[in-house]
């Protein structure tokens, strides 16, 4: 097999990550947004004193919920991440608009800015086309915000759509079905 360099954490760029979680309804359920809320709060914990977060929330309607922030307000972070709630229709475009404005307000030659969208992949992106949402985030992804998406939730998960986009923002696709597999994917990946 081949694999890249690995780095230590104080070796790799400050990160400047957005959180895209979807909210909709279909996220209710134990294996959803709760399983999701405990990936992100053990990311969090994994980051270091540079890095940043921010939360954007999308389903009926789009809601900025936490502008970027540094780690020195990790509580204010966790304490955005707990409050997080499903209920609604799922509308994604608008939410990946938002979240890509947010990681462009970070992005710069010295760090790492990524969007890592959270969803069981059962969404429609709304008014905008399947086809500008990856052609804006393949366009992103020139400007330098890559894009990661997880998967969440047993049954009904649909990747084609998660993969499209992680293809299109040079970034990565993983399926997390566990705390053992959230904690591979967000603490030591």
């Amino acid at each position: 097999g081949v694999q890249g360099k690995q780095l230590a954490v104080h070796e790799r760029k400050i990160a400047h990550l957005t959180f895209l979680v979807d909210v909709s309804g279909s996220m209710a359920s134990p294996d959803k947004l709760p399983q999701a809320k405990r990936a992100l709060r053990m990311l969090v914990d994994a980051l270091r004193d540079g890095d940043t977060v921010a939360l954007v929330t999308y389903a009926g309607n789009v809601r900025l919920v936490l502008a970027p922030t540094g780690m020195e307000h990790k509580a204010q972070i966790h304490a955005a991440i707990d409050g997080l709630d499903a209920g609604g229709s799922t509308a994604m475009a608008s939410g990946i608009e938002l979240a890509y404005a947010q990681a462009a307000r970070t992005l710069d030659s010295k760090s790492l800015s990524r969007v890592v969208i959270l969803s069981d992949g059962d969404a429609n992106v709304g008014a905008t086309s399947h086809e500008k949402i990856l052609s804006l985030i393949a366009g992103k992804a020139k400007e330098g915000v890559t894009v990661t998406t997880v998967g969440f939730g047993m049954g009904n998960y649909k990747d084609q759509l998660m993969e499209q986009f992680s293809n299109k923002g040079n970034g990565n696709h993983y399926y997390c079905d566990s705390l053992f597999e959230a904690k591979r994917i967000f603490v030591h990946q």
